[in-house]
C-alpha cells in the first residue's frame, strides 16, 4: 500500500483555489488552498487572472505533497476543475490578455479572465435571448449574463478589432488543462454547458457551434477556420472531452511549477459544481433508506439518474442525470456528454440560500444580541439558532419545532428565482410578522427561512420529476451540510432521504481528483476507465438522514408547501395586475440585472426602491450609479458612469481612484478623509489643505519617496468618517474641532526637531544638549565663510554652552578639522565699530590651537594612507614574488636572454602577471567538465561590484542617486569621516562574524541588540533614531537578549518568521498574523520607552515628583502627572482638567494607558470605583472589556455605546468642558472616530502621535468590520508614506539635521522594511545594510531575482510587493574592505545564503548568488590559502575560510564545496587567461589533470621550487603544503592517481625539458645535447640518415599536445648548444687532438643540417624565425 497510485484534485473556486492528494481507494491524504486575487474595476465587473490562479494552485500542489509525504514519482493523475469563467489568450503568443476596459491595457497582473458573476454584458445577453435561437433550449430558455457567449460579444463590442481578432477563448477549466499540457482539447462540459455548444448529432447539429447563431449575435469573426478559436470543430480542428478523459500529459515547464514529474496524465476539467457531483452521487447508500457502508453491493450506473446532487453554499446548485434528454423550465440543459459520454445533465438552482440565512440573521435587530452569546456557548450562530429553536419548543411544550412556526410563512426569493420558474422579478413575502424582536423572534424568522430553502428544493425536485426526471434521493455537499436541522426539514419536506458526504467541504476537489484518477487509467490508445466505475470505487459513504416519520409534522410541511406555492403563484398574479393597471403611464425602470439572464435595459438609472442584491454593495450601486464610497457619499456626479473610491488621506487628503469609464464635463468635490479630522468638502483642483489628487486606478507602488506622487499640501481637512461629506456645520457650532489640528503632525515634528538639535522641551535643561556626532556636523558646517562677520558662530555657540573650544576639539578627537576655518568672535549688532581686543585674543589663540590640530589630523591621516597603500603595495608585490618563485616564473627583466631561449609569441596579462596561454585557449581534456556549473556568463553584472575606498561613491543601484550612502553626505566627507566609518565598519565586521560562529553552532545571537549598541556608540547624529528602529525590530521579532537557548521559544530563530512575511496570500492565516505581530511589536516597543521617559524624568526631579515609598507602576504615573502638571507642561493653557483631590484621575488613566500597562489602569479605575461611577458610569464596563480582550477589542454592542457617547460629548458638550485625556480614553479604548487620529488639546510629543497610530489600527476580518471603523496595517502605511512625502528628504542633498532617520524609524515601526532599508541606504548605506541583514537573519526582507533586478535596490513583484536586492546590496559593500580583510568579506557574503531557504526557483538562485560572490572575491583578492584552503601531500584538507563558513551557504560536504567554489574559480580563471591563478585553483580543488594540462602548454616558466611562504614558517615545514611543486615529484602517488597517463607521460617530458633549459642556461652544452638525444624526440643520431631523419618527423603527430607546442623551444636550445659548442671548440677550448675537435665539429654540424632537414618536413609547424636560425648554423 505505501507505493499505490495517488492523484490531484484542483478546484478553482470564486475566492481560493484547492487542491487535494487522493489514494487509489479516494482517501484524502492532505489538502491545501490558497486565495486567489479579485479585481473590480466597476460596479458588476469581476476580474481575475490566469497567472495568479496558477501561481496559487502550485503553492497548493506543493503543499500537499510535501503535507501528504507521498513520493511525487507515485502521483498518476492530475483532474481540474474551476469556475465557469471566460478565459482569453493572445492567439499568437499564447499570452494572456487583459479584459479591462477601456484601454485593454496589461497593468501587469495578466487580468484576462471575466468571472462568472460579471454582470458587465447586460445589452448583449439581450440582445442573445431576443434572437430566440433554437440552442438556447439547451440552457433554460434564455442564456444567462453569467455564460460566456456574452461576455465574448461584449469584448468585441469593447475591444480593439485588431486586439480581439488576435484572442482566443477558453472556459477556466479548459485554460488550466492548457497551461498544464500545452493542448488546445476543450471539455464538453464547459462548452456545451457555458458557451452553447450543441453536440453534434443533438437537434441536428453538425459541428457542434452554431454558425447561424454566431452570425445573428454579431460574432461571425469566431466563425473563421472552423471556430479555431473557440476550440475549433472536434475531428477536424479541434478535439472534445467529456468528464476526466486522457487530454495529454502535463508538459515539462508545467511540472517544473507544480513541483511534479513530467508526463503526468491531466484529465478534461468540468465546472465546479459538477466535480461536486462526481465527488457525491458515487457514494454506496441503501435505496431503501437502508444505512450507508462500505460492504454494500456496488452502484449500477442506472442509480445515477435517481439522484440529485445538490450544491450548497451561498447558493444551491441541483444536478441531475438521464439517459434522454429532459427539458425543465428554469433547469439549464440538458447537456450531452459532459460528464459520461451519452448521457445528459440538467442544472437547476436556488438563487441564495446560505446568503438568504445569514441576510435574515445579520438583519434582525436581535443579530447583535445572539452573536456573544453564541460565542460565549462556542457556537457557530446557526447551531446556536437551532439549539435555542429546540429550546423554545421544549419550554412551550410544542410537539416539533415546526408547531411554533405554523402561523408564519415566509416566501424567501429575495434575489429572484431561478428554478423552476425562472423569473428573475420576483421577490420576498412574509405572513405572520409581529413586534417581536427578540432573539425568539429571530428564531422563528430563521426557522421559516429554513422552511422556504427545503419547500423550494422540493418544488425544484417535482419540477424535474414531472418532466420526466427520477430523483429518489438527494446528495448534499458544501457547507450547509452542517446545518443538521436544515438537512432533517429538506429530507422531511421531500420526503426522500438527504446523503451526507464524508468530505463536507471537499466534496468539489475530491471529484476533481477522480478526474485525474479516470485519465491515468488510459490505456496506450486513451482509452480510460468509466467514470461511474471510479466514482463507485473512490467515493466513500456518508450520513443518511432520513424523513421525519411523525405524521404531524409532515402533514404540516404538506399544507405549509401548499401555501407557499400560493404565495409563488398570487405574488406573480399581484405584479401582473399591477403592471396592467400602470401599462398606461409613462415608461416605468426596469429591473436590475440578475444572474439569470434578465437584466434591465438602456442606461436608465436605478430608483431607490430596488430589492436587497445577492452582492452586499450591489444594492447602492445600482440605486445610485456610483460605487459605494467607504468613507462617506461622494459629492454630486453627473456621469453615472463615472467610479470613485476616495481613500483616506493622510492630511486631509485623499487620492481618487478613476475607474475604467471616465468622467465626462464632471463638476466633481471631493470630501477627504483625514488623519486628523474632518471638515467640508474641498473642490479638487484646490491646492491648500485638504486638496485631492486624482490618480489612475491599480497604480504600482512607487520605490522611493522622492518620486513623484500625488501630495497633501495641508493638514487637518476632511470629511469626517463615513459621514456626509456635503452636511452642513451645527448651527450652534458645538461640533468637535477637528479642523483645528491643521499644522498638527509639523508642530510635532518641528518639536521632534528641536529636541534632536538639542533644544529641550523643558526650561531647566541646559541650553544646548549635542551629541558628538552633532558637534562635529555643526562644526564642520560653520567653515569659512565670504562674510568674515559670521565666522565666530562655532565659537559663540560653545562658549554660550560652557564649553572650552580648545579643549572640546581635544576631547572631539573625531571631528573634521580641515572644515574648521576662521572662528571670529561675531559682532554685537550690525554696523557696530568698537573692538573687543581681549576676545579677539582669545580667539586668535583658539584659531592657532584649531589650526594646529588641523594640521596635526590632516598629517596624521594622510600618513596613515600612504601607509596603509604602500603597505598594501608592498604585501601583493611580495605575494606575487612569492607565487612567482614557486613556480619558477622570472619577469621580463630577470633571467638573462629569456627572450633568445624562451618560447616566442605575445603574452596576455595573467593573474600574477603575464601569460602567454590564449585567454580563449579550452582544455584538451575533459573540457566539457569545466563549463560554469553557475549558468551565468562573464557578461554579467558583477556580485560584488568594483572596489572603492570608504565613503561617498558612485552607486552601482540606478534607484539610488550618486555618491549618497555616506553617513554624513551632507557635508563634505574628509579623511577624518573616513577613519569613523573604518572604525565603524571594524566593529560591525566583528558582530557579523560573532553571528555566522553561532549560526554554526546553532546557538542563539542576539543580532538586532548588537547592532544597536554598536550604533549607540557612533556618535552619528542620527544613531538615536536608528537605535529606537533596532529597538522596535527587536520587539517585533521577539528577540531577547540574554536568552542562551532556542529552547521553549527563548528567543526568535532564524528565519522563524519567512514564511509569514512572504506569504503572497494577504488574507492567509499567516499574514494576518504577522501584521497583528508588527502592530503588537510597535505598540509594545512604543509603550516601553515612553515608560522609560517617564522613570527618567522622576529621576531628574524626585522633590517636585514626590513618589514616596511605593514606587509602583501607578504611583509612577501619578507622579509623572504630577511633576508635569507642576512644570505648566501636561495640557496647554486654558484648558481644564477634571481633579479628585488634586489628583487629575483621566490624565493617570491615560498614561497608564499611553505606557501599556492597562491591567494597572484597570486596578486603579477599581480603586477609584466610587468617583469614576459618580463622573462616568459606563467607563468602567468598557474599559474591563477592553482590558480582558486579547485583542484590545470591544464587543460591537459595547462598541456602538462607546462611540455614540464620545460622539455625543464630542458634538453636544460646551466648549472646554470636558477633560480632553476623558476624550482620549474613549479614543483609544472604544476606537471611536478613527478618522480623527489626533489627541486634542493635549501637550504631546511625536511619539505620543505614532503611538495613538499604532494603537487604534487593528488587523480584523474585513466582512465583519464596519467601514467606518476600518483602520489596519495597511492604512497606516499608507499614511506614513504621505508623511515621507511631505515631510522628510529624499536624498541626502536635503537633509541637514537627521531627520531622515525619523521617517525610516516610522517605516521600521510599520514593517515597511524593504521600504525603510531602501531609503536609509540614501543617507548611510553602512546602517541601512546592516540593519537590513538584522532583518533578513528573522526573515522579514523579502528579496528580488539577484538576475532580473540587478540595477535596483528597490523593486516589486507581479503582486506589487516590495523587494530588496539583498545579496548585491552586501556584495557591493564589501568594496569598502575586502581588500584589507578578505574575512569579513567572507563573512557577509555568506548572509546572502540567508535567503537560500527560499522554496522552489529563488532559493537556488540565491544560493548561487553567494557562490557566484565567493569566486568573484577569490578571484579578486587572491587568497587562496586563506579562502579556500590547500591539501597537503597526504591529501587532507586544510580548511580556508570559506569551507568553513560551508554549512551556512548550503555546502554540506567537502565535494560539494570543491565543486562549487573551488572549481567554478579555477574555471573562471582558466577561460580568462589567468594561468596562474587557474594552476593553484585546480591544484587546491584537486583537479590535477587539469593542472599538468595548463602546465605542459607553457612549462618554461615553472620550476620545482619551494612552497610558497604565508609568514608562518612552522606551518609551511613539514607536511603542509601550499603548492603543487612542494614536494620533489609532482608523479607522488597521490596525484598520479588522478593525472591521465597521456598526461603523466607528457609532464615526464616537460620536466626534462625543463631541466634542459636549466643546462643550457648555465652553458652546458654537451649535457644539454645528451639530454635531448634522450627525449627521442628530435634526429641527434640521424647522422644524414634521410630515413631516420623522416621517421622522426612521422613521430611528431604522435605527440602530445602539450609537449608539441614546446617542440620549437627545444629545437632552439639544440641549435643553441650546437653553435655554442662549436665555437668553444673552434676557439681552442677543447683539450683533445685536432681529429677529434674537427670530428666533434663536423657531428654538431650534421645534427644542424639534420635539423633543417627535419623542419622542412614539418615545415608549418615551426615559425619562420626558428628555420632561418636553422639555415645559418648549417651554413656555418
Amino acid at each position: 500500500m505505501a507505493f499505490q497510485d495517488h492523484y490531484i484534485g484542483i478546484d478553482v473556486g470564486t475566492g481560493s483555489a484547492r487542491a487535494c492528494l487522493i489514494d487509489s481507494s479516494g482517501d484524502i491524504k492532505a489538502l491545501a488552498s490558497e486565495a486567489i486575487k479579485l479585481w473590480q474595476p466597476q460596479v458588476g465587473y469581476y476580474e481575475q487572472s490566469t497567472t495568479d490562479i496558477w501561481h496559487c494552485i502550485c503553492h497548493c500542489v506543493q503543499r500537499v505533497v510535501v503535507q501528504s509525504g507521498v513520493d511525487a514519482s507515485l502521483i498518476r493523475g492530475i483532474g481540474f476543475d474551476a469556475t465557469c469563467s471566460l478565459t482569453v489568450f493572445s492567439n499568437d503568443t499564447d499570452e494572456p490578455v487583459p479584459v479591462t476596459g477601456p484601454n485593454f491595457e496589461n497593468d501587469g497582473n495578466d487580468r484576462n479572465v471575466i468571472l462568472w458573476l460579471d454582470h458587465r454584458p447586460v445589452e448583449e445577453t439581450e440582445k442573445i435571448n431576443a434572437t430566440g435561437h433554437n440552442l438556447l433550449r439547451y440552457v433554460g430558455g434564455k442564456m444567462s449574463i453569467e455564460m460566456e457567449i456574452p461576455k465574448v460579444l461584449w469584448l468585441k463590442n469593447n475591444m480593439p478589432p485588431e486586439l480581439f481578432d488576435r484572442c482566443k477563448f477558453y472556459d477556466l477549466a479548459d485554460a488550466l488543462t492548457h497551461l498544464a499540457t500545452g493542448n488546445e482539447t476543450r471539455s464538453y462540459c464547459s462548452t456545451v454547458c457555458k458557451q452553447g455548444y450543441v453536440p453534434v448529432g443533438v437537434d441536428g447539429s453538425v459541428k457542434g457551434w452554431q454558425e447561424d447563431f454566431y452570425h445573428t449575435i454579431g460574432l461571425g469573426d469566431l466563425v473563421k477556420d472552423d471556430f479555431k478559436r473557440m476550440g475549433g470543430v472536434d475531428g477536424v480542428n479541434g478535439k472534445y472531452l467529456s468528464a476526466g478523459e486522457l487530454v495529454g500529459r502535463l508538459s515539462e515547464a508545467a511540472a517544473k511549477q507544480l513541483g511534479l514529474p513530467v508526463g503526468i496524465a491531466v484529465g478534461s476539467g468540468v465546472i465546479d459544481a459538477y466535480a461536486g457531483w462526481i465527488g457525491t452521487v458515487g457514494a454506496k447508500v441503501d435505496t431503501q433508506y437502508g444505512h450507508a457502508d462500505e460492504t454494500h453491493p456496488a452502484n449500477d450506473l442506472a442509480q445515477a439518474s435517481t439522484r440529485l446532487a445538490a450544491v450548497a453554499g451561498t447558493s444551491t446548485c441541483h444536478l441531475a442525470m438521464s439517459e434522454n434528454p429532459v427539458f425543465v423550465n428554469g433547469v439549464w440543459g440538458p447537456y450531452r456528454d459532459v460528464l459520461l459520454p451519452g448521457f445528459w445533465m440538467a442544472e437547476g438552482g436556488q438563487s441564495a440560500t446560505g446568503e438568504l440565512l445569514r441576510h435574515v440573521i445579520e438583519t434582525h435587530p436581535a443579530h447583535r444580541e445572539v452573536l456573544p452569546l453564541a460565542e460565549a456557548m462556542q457556537l457557530n450562530i446557526y447551531d446556536y439558532m437551532n439549539t435555542h429553536l429546540q429550546d423554545m419548543a421544549e419550554a412551550a411544550g410544542a410537539p416539533s419545532v415546526s408547531y411554533l412556526g405554523r402561523h408564519f410563512f415566509f416566501y424567501g426569493d429575495l434575489w429572484g428565482n431561478r428554478s423552476p420558474i425562472a423569473d428573475p422579478n420576483m421577490k420576498g413575502a412574509a405572513i405572520g410578522l409581529s413586534s417581536d424582536s427578540s432573539v425568539n423572534g429571530l428564531a422563528l424568522y430563521y426557522y421559516a427561512t429554513m422552511e422556504f430553502i427545503a419547500l423550494q428544493t422540493r418544488q425544484i425536485v417535482e419540477a424535474m420529476n414531472k418532466a420526466g426526471h427520477n430523483i429518489q434521493t438527494i446528495f448534499m455537499s458544501g457547507s450547509q451540510c452542517q446545518n443538521a436541522m436544515l438537512m432533517d426539514l429538506i429530507a422531511t419536506a421531500c420526503d426522500m432521504p438527504v446523503l451526507i458526504p464524508r468530505y463536507v467541504h471537499a466534496a468539489v476537489v475530491h471529484g476533481a481528483a477522480m478526474l485525474g484518477a479516470k485519465a491515468a487509467s488510459a490505456d496506450h490508445e486513451g482509452h480510460t476507465e468509466d467514470l461511474w466505475s471510479i466514482m463507485d470505487r473512490m467515493s466513500k459513504p456518508g450520513r443518511l438522514v432520513k424523513p421525519s416519520k411523525n405524521q404531524n409534522e409532515k402533514k404540516l410541511l404538506d399544507t405549509k408547501y401548499e401555501i407557499f406555492l400560493d404565495m409563488c403563484r398570487t405574488q406573480q398574479e399581484y405584479r401582473q395586475k399591477m403592471d396592467a393597471t400602470t401599462s398606461g403611464w409613462a415608461q416605468q425602470p426596469s429591473q436590475t440585472p440578475s444572474i439569470f439572464g434578465s437584466t434591465s435595459t438602456g442606461n436608465q438609472q436605478q430608483t431607490t426602491g430596488q430589492t436587497p442584491s445577492l452582492f452586499a454593495a450591489a444594492a447602492q450601486q445600482q440605486q445610485s450609479g456610483q460605487r459605494p464610497n467607504l468613507f462617506g457619499t461622494p459629492q454630486n456626479q453627473n456621469q453615472t458612469q463615472t467610479q470613485t473610491s476616495t481613500t483616506p488621506g493622510l492630511f486631509g487628503s485623499s487620492t481618487t481612484a478613476t475607474g475604467t469609464q471616465q468622467p465626462q464635463n464632471t463638476q466633481q468635490s471631493t470630501g477627504t478623509s483625514s488623519l486628523f479630522g474632518a471638515s467640508t468638502a474641498q473642490p479638487s483642483q484646490s491646492q491648500g489643505f485638504g486638496a485631492a489628487s486624482n490618480t489612475t486606478q491599480q497604480q504600482q507602488p512607487t520605490a522611493n519617496p522622492n518620486q513623484n506622487q500625488p501630495q497633501a499640501t495641508g493638514f487637518g481637512l476632511g470629511a469626517t468618517l463615513g459621514g456626509n461629506q456635503n452636511a452642513a456645520a451645527p448651527a450652534n457650532g458645538n461640533v468637535l474641532p477637528q479642523g483645528n489640528t491643521a499644522g498638527y503632525f509639523e508642530s510635532l515634528l518641528a518639536k521632534s526637531k528641536k529636541q534632536a538639535q538639542g533644544e529641550s522641551p523643558l526650561e531647566d535643561l541646559p541650553s544646548l544638549q549635542l551629541g558628538l556626532g552633532d558637534l562635529r556636523q555643526r562644526l564642520r558646517k560653520l567653515g569659512p565663510k565670504t562674510d568674515p562677520l559670521k565666522h565666530g558662530k562655532a565659537q559663540y555657540m560653545l562658549a554660550a554652552s560652557g564649553v572650552d573650544p580648545g579643549a572640546a576639539v581635544k576631547d572631539l578627537k573625531f571631528f573634521s578639522a580641515q572644515n574648521v576655518g576662521r572662528m571670529d568672535r561675531p559682532a554685537h549688532a550690525p554696523g557696530t565699530t568698537d573692538i573687543d581686543i581681549d576676545a579677539y585674543l582669545a580667539n586668535l589663540q583658539s584659531k592657532t590651537t584649531l589650526s594646529m590640530i588641523a594640521d596635526g589630523l590632516e598629517r596624521s591621516a594622510k600618513d596613515f594612507d600612504n601607509f596603509l597603500e604602500d603597505n598594501i603595495t608592498m604585501e601583493w608585490d611580495a605575494q606575487r614574488k612569492r607565487v612567482y618563485e614557486h613556480f619558477g616564473i622570472k619577469t621580463r627583466d630577470e633571467g638573462p636572454g629569456d627572450q633568445g631561449l624562451g618560447g616566442s609569441g605575445r603574452e596576455s596579462s595573467g593573474g600574477f602577471g603575464r601569460s602567454r596561454r590564449n585567454p580563449k585557449a579550452s582544455r584538451s581534456v575533459n573540457a566539457n567538465a569545466k563549463a560554469s556549473a553557475f549558468g551565468r556568463t562573464n557578461l554579467q553584472k558583477s556580485v560584488i561590484g568594483t572596489p572603492s575606498k570608504i565613503g561617498a561613491h558612485q552607486s552601482e543601484f540606478k534607484d539610488i542617486g550618486d555618491g549618497t550612502g555616506n553617513a554624513a553626505a551632507v557635508a563634505p566627507s574628509s579623511a577624518n569621516d573616513d577613519r569613523l566609518v573604518r572604525e565603524k565598519q571594524g566593529k560591525l565586521a566583528e558582530c557579523v562574524r560573532d553571528l555566522n560562529l553561532a549560526r554554526l553552532e546553532k546557538t542563539p545571537y542576539p543580532i538586532l541588540h548588537e547592532l544597536s549598541n554598536i550604533e549607540s556608540r557612533s556618535g552619528d547624529r542620527h544613531a538615536q533614531q536608528l537605535v529606537d528602529a533596532y529597538h522596535a525590530a527587536m520587539y517585533i521579532v521577539g528577540e531577547k537578549p540574554d536568552a542562551e537557548t532556542f529552547a521553549g521559544d527563548a528567543t526568535a530563530r532564524e528565519r522563524q518568521y519567512k514564511d509569514s512575511y512572504l506569504d503572497i496570500n494577504e488574507k492567509s492565516a499567516n499574514s494576518v498574523q504577522m501584521r497583528k505581530k508588527i502592530l503588537d511589536g510597535a505598540n509594545r516597543f512604543l509603550e516601553k520607552k515612553f515608560f522609560r521617559e517617564v522613570e527618567s524624568l522622576i529621576a531628574k526631579h524626585p522633590r517636585e515628583a514626590a513618589l514616596g515609598g511605593r514606587p509602583d507602576v501607578i504611583s509612577k504615573i501619578q507622579a509623572y502627572v504630577r511633576l508635569r502638571y507642576i512644570r505648566k507642561d501636561l495640557v496647554p493653557d486654558n484648558v481644564e482638567l477634571q481633579d479628585h483631590e488634586g489628583e487629575f484621575v483621566w490624565a493617570i488613566v491615560f498614561f497608564l494607558l499611553r505606557s501599556g500597562h492597562v491591567t494597572e489602569a484597570a486596578q486603579y479605575v477599581k480603586s477609584q470605583s466610587t468617583l469614576f461611577r459618580t463622573i462616568d458610569r459606563t467607563f468602567a464596563s468598557y474599559l474591563l472589556e477592553y482590558v480582558a480582550s486579547p485583542e484590545r477589542r470591544l464587543r460591537r454592542q459595547l462598541q456602538d455605546r462607546c462611540n455614540n457617547e464620545y460622539n455625543q460629548r464630542a458634538r453636544n458638550a460646551p466648549e472646554n468642558s470636558i477633560d480632553p485625556f476623558r476624550m482620549a480614553c474613549y479614543k483609544v479604548i472604544g476606537r471611536c472616530d478613527v478618522s480623527n487620529r489626533s489627541l486634542e488639546n493635549l501637550n504631546t510629543e511625536i511619539d505620543d502621535w505614532i503611538w495613538l497610530q499604532f494603537n487604534l489600527a487593528r488587523e480584523n476580518d474585513k466582512a465583519t468590520e464596519v467601514a467606518a471603523e476600518s483602520y489596519g496595517l495597511q492604512d497606516l502605511r499608507t499614511s506614513i508614506r504621505e508623511i515621507g512625502l511631505k515631510h522628510f528628504p529624499k536624498n541626502p542633498s536635503e537633509d541637514h539635521n537627521g531627520t531622515f532617520a525619523m521617517f525610516f524609524y516610522l517605516q521600521v515601526l510599520a514593517g515597511m522594511f524593504e521600504q525603510a532599508v531602501s531609503y536609509l541606504y540614501n543617507f548611510s548605506y553602512v546602517d541601512a545594510i546592516h540593519f537590513g541583514i538584522g532583518l533578513e537573519y528573522y526573515g522579514l526582507l523579502r528579496p528580488s531575482d539577484p538576475w532580473t533586478t540587478n540595477e535596483t535596490l528597490l523593486s516589486y513583484d507581479t503582486r506589487s510587493k516590495p523587494q530588496i536586492s539583498f545579496g548585491r546590496m552586501l556584495g557591493y559593500y564589501t568594496r569598502d574592505f575586502r581588500a584589507a580583510d578578505v574575512a569579513a568579506a567572507v563573512d557577509y557574503l555568506t548572509l546572502i545564503c540567508l535567503n537560500a531557504d527560499l522554496s522552489g526557483e529563488a532559493g537556488r538562485q540565491q544560493a548561487e548568488l553567494c557562490h557566484v560572490a565567493l569566486r568573484e572575491l577569490v578571484l579578486e583578492s587572491r587568497e587562496f590559502s586563506k579562502l579556500i584552503g590547500d591539501i597537503r601531500p597526504d591529501g587532507r584538507r586544510i580548511t580556508g575560510l570559506i569551507e568553513e563558513r560551508g554549512p551556512l551557504m548550503g555546502l554540506r560536504e567537502e565535494d560539494e564545496f570543491v565543486r562549487t567554489v573551488t572549481l567554478q574559480a579555477a574555471r573562471f580563471a582558466d577561460d580568462n587567461g589567468r594561468t596562474t591563478d587557474a594552476v593553484l585553483l585546480y591544484h587546491l580543488a584537486g583537479d590535477y589533470d587539469s593542472v599538468v594540462t595548463i602546465i605542459g602548454e607553457d612549462p618554461m616558466r615553472l620550476m620545482p621550487v619551494k612552497p610558497r611562504a604565508t609568514g608562518n614558517e612552522r606551518e609551511v615545514q613539514g607536511e603542509n603544503s601550499l603548492s603543487l611543486a612542494s614536494i620533489d615529484d609532482p608523479q607522488d602517488a597521490m596525484f598520479s592517481t588522478k593525472i591521465e597517463s597521456q598526461n603523466r607521460i607528457a609532464c615526464h617530458l616537460l620536466l626534462q625539458m625543463s631541466e634542459i633549459k636549466g643546462l643550457v642556461e648555465t652553458g652546458q652544452w654537451p649535457e644539454s645535447l645528451d639530454k635531448i638525444r634522450a627525449l627521442e624526440i628530435l634526429p641527434l643520431d640521424a647522422n644524414g640518415d634521410a630515413a631516420k631523419v623522416r621517421h622522426y618527423a612521422s613521430k611528431f603527430s604522435a605527440l602530445s599536445q602539450t609537449v608539441a607546442i614546446n617542440v620549437p623551444n627545444l629545437l632552439t636550445w639544440t641549435i643553441t648548444c650546437c653553435v655554442r659548442q662549436r665555437e668553444r671548440l673552434m676557439s681552442g677550448q677543447f683539450s683533445g687532438n685536432e681529429g677529434s675537435r674537427k670530428m666533434m665539429c663536423d657531428g654538431l654540424k650534421q645534427i644542424s643540417m639534420d635539423l633543417t632537414t627535419y623542419t622542412s618536413q614539418l615545415r608549418y609547424r615551426f615559425p619562420p624565425h626558428l628555420l632561418e636560425a636553422l639555415a645559418r648554423a648549417s651554413a656555418d
